[in-house]
């Protein structure tokens, strides 16, 4: 991801963590980040669950929210995978 992306996803969003809009979790604390906290963006849903990658379909996150997004999204993941391996794959 580019820098001038990561800012124009920072200005869309305000420079608000987190976006409840995108659907119907929001790992965000919904606070305005500030100068020189440490932030990244992240995709709604998370790439490795099947997201996109557009700028309306990302969000930015302080380092304290990212972990727990992060966290739900390899669980998430995880899950997908175990359910194909049962499903797909023969005993």
């Amino acid at each position: 991801m580019t820098p001038q992306r990561r800012a124009r996803i920072f200005a869309m969003r305000h420079g608000i963590c987190g976006d409840a809009t995108l659907g119907e979790k929001d790992w965000g604390c919904g606070r305005k980040l500030k100068v020189a906290e440490w932030w990244t963006v992240e995709h709604h849903p998370a790439l490795e669950n099947g997201g996109i990658d557009d700028d309306e379909f990302c969000f930015v996150i302080c380092s304290l929210c990212k972990g727990k997004k992060d966290g739900d999204d390899h669980a998430l993941a995880g899950h997908g995978r175990r359910a194909y391996t049962r499903h797909v794959v023969p005993s």
